[in-house]
Protein backbone atom coordinates (compact mmCIF):
# COMPACT_ATOMS: atom_id res chain seq x y z
CA UNK A 1 0.00 0.00 0.00
CA UNK A 2 3.02 2.45 1.04
CA UNK A 3 4.46 1.75 -2.51
CA UNK A 4 0.37 2.83 -4.15
CA UNK A 5 0.63 6.13 -2.59
CA UNK A 6 4.05 6.77 -3.27
CA UNK A 7 3.27 6.34 -7.11
CA UNK A 8 0.46 8.87 -6.47
CA UNK A 9 2.29 11.22 -4.52
CA UNK A 10 4.98 11.18 -7.64
CA UNK A 11 2.60 11.20 -10.34
CA UNK A 12 0.95 14.42 -8.64
CA UNK A 13 4.71 16.04 -8.32
CA UNK A 14 5.44 14.66 -12.13
CA UNK A 15 1.96 16.13 -13.92
CA UNK A 16 2.47 19.12 -11.53
CA UNK A 17 5.67 20.30 -13.05
CA UNK A 18 5.09 19.60 -16.44
CA UNK A 19 1.85 22.22 -15.84
CA UNK A 20 4.12 24.21 -14.42
CA UNK A 21 6.95 23.69 -17.58
CA UNK A 22 3.67 24.07 -20.34
CA UNK A 23 2.66 27.25 -18.48
CA UNK A 24 6.32 28.92 -18.54
CA UNK A 25 6.68 27.57 -22.36
CA UNK A 26 3.22 29.11 -23.39
CA UNK A 27 4.05 32.84 -21.52
CA UNK A 28 7.10 32.92 -23.67
CA UNK A 29 5.20 32.87 -26.75
CA UNK A 30 5.35 29.05 -27.40
CA UNK A 31 2.98 27.15 -29.35
CA UNK A 32 0.42 23.91 -28.91
CA UNK A 33 2.28 20.98 -29.69
CA UNK A 34 -0.04 18.31 -31.90
CA UNK A 35 -2.95 21.07 -32.44
CA UNK A 36 -4.82 18.24 -34.69
CA UNK A 37 -3.94 15.33 -32.60
CA UNK A 38 -7.93 15.49 -31.03
CA UNK A 39 -9.64 15.90 -34.73
CA UNK A 40 -8.73 12.46 -35.13
CA UNK A 41 -11.26 9.70 -35.85
CA UNK A 42 -9.12 6.85 -34.19
CA UNK A 43 -5.91 6.40 -32.83
CA UNK A 44 -3.48 3.83 -31.32
CA UNK A 45 -1.13 3.76 -27.85
CA UNK A 46 0.02 1.36 -25.32
CA UNK A 47 -0.01 1.50 -21.50
CA UNK A 48 2.47 0.70 -18.98
CA UNK A 49 1.43 1.38 -15.18
CA UNK A 50 1.18 -0.42 -11.42
CA UNK A 51 -1.71 -2.16 -9.91
CA UNK A 52 -2.63 -2.92 -6.33
CA UNK A 53 -5.21 -5.86 -6.41
CA UNK A 54 -7.60 -6.24 -3.27
CA UNK A 55 -11.09 -8.26 -2.12
CA UNK A 56 -14.04 -7.37 -1.00
CA UNK A 57 -14.79 -10.29 1.52
CA UNK A 58 -18.26 -11.04 2.95
CA UNK A 59 -17.96 -13.78 5.31
CA UNK A 60 -20.53 -16.29 5.76
CA UNK A 61 -20.29 -16.00 9.85
CA UNK A 62 -22.09 -18.33 12.08
CA UNK A 63 -23.71 -19.89 9.18
CA UNK A 64 -20.77 -22.41 8.72
CA UNK A 65 -19.27 -23.91 11.76
CA UNK A 66 -16.49 -26.57 11.43
CA UNK A 67 -15.94 -30.03 12.92
CA UNK A 68 -15.17 -27.92 15.83
CA UNK A 69 -17.41 -25.73 16.48
CA UNK A 70 -15.48 -23.00 15.43
CA UNK A 71 -16.42 -19.99 13.46
CA UNK A 72 -14.00 -19.15 10.67
CA UNK A 73 -13.40 -15.21 8.89
CA UNK A 74 -11.38 -14.40 6.07
CA UNK A 75 -9.79 -10.97 5.82
CA UNK A 76 -7.31 -9.08 3.13
CA UNK A 77 -3.61 -8.78 4.03
CA UNK A 78 -1.58 -5.82 3.12
CA UNK A 79 -2.24 -5.15 -0.64
CA UNK A 80 1.18 -5.24 -2.89
CA UNK A 81 2.24 -3.75 -5.99
CA UNK A 82 1.62 -5.45 -9.65
CA UNK A 83 2.75 -4.74 -12.97
CA UNK A 84 0.75 -3.48 -15.71
CA UNK A 85 0.93 -3.40 -19.94
CA UNK A 86 -1.73 -2.79 -22.37
CA UNK A 87 -2.88 -1.48 -25.85
CA UNK A 88 -5.09 1.23 -26.57
CA UNK A 89 -7.67 1.89 -29.30
CA UNK A 90 -9.47 5.13 -29.12
CA UNK A 91 -12.52 6.21 -31.45
CA UNK A 92 -13.13 10.22 -31.57
CA UNK A 93 -17.30 10.78 -31.15
CA UNK A 94 -17.37 13.95 -30.52
CA UNK A 95 -15.45 17.00 -29.72
CA UNK A 96 -15.44 16.01 -25.99
CA UNK A 97 -16.23 12.02 -25.85
CA UNK A 98 -14.54 9.32 -27.01
CA UNK A 99 -14.73 5.60 -26.93
CA UNK A 100 -12.11 3.01 -25.60
CA UNK A 101 -11.02 -0.33 -25.95
CA UNK A 102 -8.25 -1.13 -23.57
CA UNK A 103 -7.26 -4.39 -23.43
CA UNK A 104 -4.64 -5.03 -20.57
CA UNK A 105 -2.64 -7.64 -18.89
CA UNK A 106 -2.34 -7.44 -14.62
CA UNK A 107 0.21 -9.23 -13.01
CA UNK A 108 -0.34 -9.68 -8.64
CA UNK A 109 -1.77 -11.22 -5.87
CA UNK A 110 -3.67 -11.35 -3.01
CA UNK A 111 -3.10 -13.00 0.24
CA UNK A 112 -5.95 -13.70 2.39
CA UNK A 113 -5.42 -14.21 6.11
CA UNK A 114 -8.26 -16.48 8.59
CA UNK A 115 -8.94 -15.82 11.99
CA UNK A 116 -11.51 -17.91 14.68
CA UNK A 117 -13.96 -16.45 16.38
CA UNK A 118 -11.72 -16.77 19.26
CA UNK A 119 -9.33 -14.50 17.73
CA UNK A 120 -6.73 -17.15 17.10
CA UNK A 121 -5.11 -16.77 13.40
CA UNK A 122 -5.06 -19.98 11.72
CA UNK A 123 -1.85 -21.32 10.27
CA UNK A 124 -2.81 -21.45 6.75
CA UNK A 125 -2.85 -18.44 5.04
CA UNK A 126 -3.94 -18.44 0.83
CA UNK A 127 -1.76 -16.34 -1.28
CA UNK A 128 -3.59 -15.96 -4.49
CA UNK A 129 -1.17 -15.26 -7.72
CA UNK A 130 -2.93 -13.57 -10.96
CA UNK A 131 -2.41 -12.85 -14.58
CA UNK A 132 -5.67 -11.14 -15.29
CA UNK A 133 -6.77 -10.15 -18.84
CA UNK A 134 -9.39 -7.31 -19.16
CA UNK A 135 -11.26 -6.29 -21.39
CA UNK A 136 -12.92 -2.90 -21.18
CA UNK A 137 -15.13 -0.47 -23.04
CA UNK A 138 -15.03 2.83 -21.95
CA UNK A 139 -16.13 6.41 -22.49
CA UNK A 140 -13.65 9.09 -22.40
CA UNK A 141 -15.24 12.49 -21.31
CA UNK A 142 -12.39 15.15 -21.84
CA UNK A 143 -12.21 18.60 -20.91
CA UNK A 144 -11.37 21.77 -22.38
CA UNK A 145 -8.16 22.06 -23.82
CA UNK A 146 -5.84 24.26 -22.18
CA UNK A 147 -2.22 24.71 -23.28
CA UNK A 148 -0.55 21.48 -23.54
CA UNK A 149 -2.47 19.19 -21.29
CA UNK A 150 -6.58 18.40 -20.97
CA UNK A 151 -7.53 16.58 -17.92
CA UNK A 152 -10.71 13.76 -18.39
CA UNK A 153 -12.70 11.21 -16.64
CA UNK A 154 -13.45 7.81 -17.81
CA UNK A 155 -15.84 4.90 -16.93
CA UNK A 156 -17.39 1.42 -18.78
CA UNK A 157 -17.71 -1.98 -18.17
CA UNK A 158 -14.88 -4.41 -18.22
CA UNK A 159 -14.63 -8.56 -18.79
CA UNK A 160 -11.60 -10.52 -17.19
CA UNK A 161 -10.00 -13.56 -17.52
CA UNK A 162 -7.80 -14.91 -14.87
CA UNK A 163 -4.95 -17.09 -16.65
CA UNK A 164 -3.18 -18.32 -13.04
CA UNK A 165 -5.29 -19.89 -11.03
CA UNK A 166 -3.63 -22.31 -8.23
CA UNK A 167 -5.81 -25.87 -8.02
CA UNK A 168 -2.47 -26.21 -4.77
CA UNK A 169 -4.01 -23.29 -2.68
CA UNK A 170 -6.89 -23.41 -0.59
CA UNK A 171 -8.66 -20.72 -2.40
CA UNK A 172 -8.98 -20.68 -5.84
CA UNK A 173 -10.89 -17.68 -8.19
CA UNK A 174 -12.95 -18.72 -10.75
CA UNK A 175 -11.69 -17.75 -14.25
CA UNK A 176 -13.92 -15.02 -15.40
CA UNK A 177 -15.25 -11.74 -13.73
CA UNK A 178 -17.04 -8.59 -14.86
CA UNK A 179 -17.15 -5.30 -13.18
CA UNK A 180 -17.07 -1.61 -13.90
CA UNK A 181 -13.99 1.14 -14.25
CA UNK A 182 -13.85 4.42 -13.74
CA UNK A 183 -11.01 6.90 -13.26
CA UNK A 184 -8.99 10.18 -13.85
CA UNK A 185 -6.25 11.40 -16.22
CA UNK A 186 -4.63 14.34 -17.90
CA UNK A 187 -3.17 14.45 -21.40
CA UNK A 188 0.17 15.87 -22.58
CA UNK A 189 0.34 16.90 -25.52
CA UNK A 190 4.26 16.47 -26.08
CA UNK A 191 6.32 17.38 -29.19
CA UNK A 192 5.82 13.44 -30.67
CA UNK A 193 3.20 12.05 -28.66
CA UNK A 194 0.69 12.19 -25.89
CA UNK A 195 1.34 10.98 -22.57
CA UNK A 196 -1.55 10.52 -19.80
CA UNK A 197 -1.06 9.90 -16.24
CA UNK A 198 -3.87 7.83 -15.20
CA UNK A 199 -5.35 6.68 -12.11
CA UNK A 200 -8.21 4.11 -12.66
CA UNK A 201 -10.45 1.69 -10.23
CA UNK A 202 -11.73 -1.71 -11.46
CA UNK A 203 -15.07 -3.08 -8.82
CA UNK A 204 -15.70 -6.63 -9.43
CA UNK A 205 -19.27 -7.76 -9.47
CA UNK A 206 -19.44 -10.96 -10.20
CA UNK A 207 -18.55 -13.70 -6.59
CA UNK A 208 -15.19 -14.57 -7.63
CA UNK A 209 -14.84 -17.75 -5.80
CA UNK A 210 -14.63 -21.37 -6.64
CA UNK A 211 -16.71 -22.99 -4.73
CA UNK A 212 -16.34 -26.34 -6.74
CA UNK A 213 -13.33 -27.97 -5.27
CA UNK A 214 -13.15 -32.14 -5.75
CA UNK A 215 -9.52 -31.62 -5.67
CA UNK A 216 -9.95 -30.57 -1.67
CA UNK A 217 -10.42 -34.04 0.22
CA UNK A 218 -9.78 -32.74 3.60
CA UNK A 219 -12.70 -30.53 5.43
CA UNK A 220 -9.81 -28.80 7.18
CA UNK A 221 -8.72 -27.16 4.32
CA UNK A 222 -12.19 -26.95 2.45
CA UNK A 223 -14.00 -25.26 5.72
CA UNK A 224 -11.67 -22.01 4.63
CA UNK A 225 -13.52 -21.89 0.90
CA UNK A 226 -16.48 -22.26 3.07
CA UNK A 227 -16.06 -19.50 5.63
CA UNK A 228 -16.14 -16.74 2.60
CA UNK A 229 -20.00 -16.48 1.63
CA UNK A 230 -19.27 -13.86 -1.23
CA UNK A 231 -15.75 -12.41 -2.76
CA UNK A 232 -15.08 -9.76 -5.31
CA UNK A 233 -11.93 -8.13 -6.70
CA UNK A 234 -11.23 -4.73 -6.57
CA UNK A 235 -7.88 -3.55 -8.75
CA UNK A 236 -6.71 0.01 -8.62
CA UNK A 237 -4.40 1.13 -11.24
CA UNK A 238 -2.10 3.49 -11.86
CA UNK A 239 -0.48 3.90 -15.77
CA UNK A 240 0.80 5.95 -18.26
CA UNK A 241 -0.45 5.92 -21.25
CA UNK A 242 1.67 6.67 -24.38
CA UNK A 243 -0.98 7.88 -28.15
Amino acid sequence: MKRILFSVFALLIFATQLSAQYTKYRGLGGVQNLINADNKLYHFGFILGVNSMDFNVTNAGTAVVDDEGKIWFADQADMTAGFTVGIISDLRLFEYLNLRFTPALFFGDRTLTFTDNEGIKAEKTSTVKSSIISFPLLLKFRGQRSGNYRPYLLGGGSITWDLARDKEEVIMLKRYDYGIEFGVGCDFYLPYFKLAPELKMYLGLGDVLERDRPEILSEKDLKYTNAISKLTSRIFILSFNFE
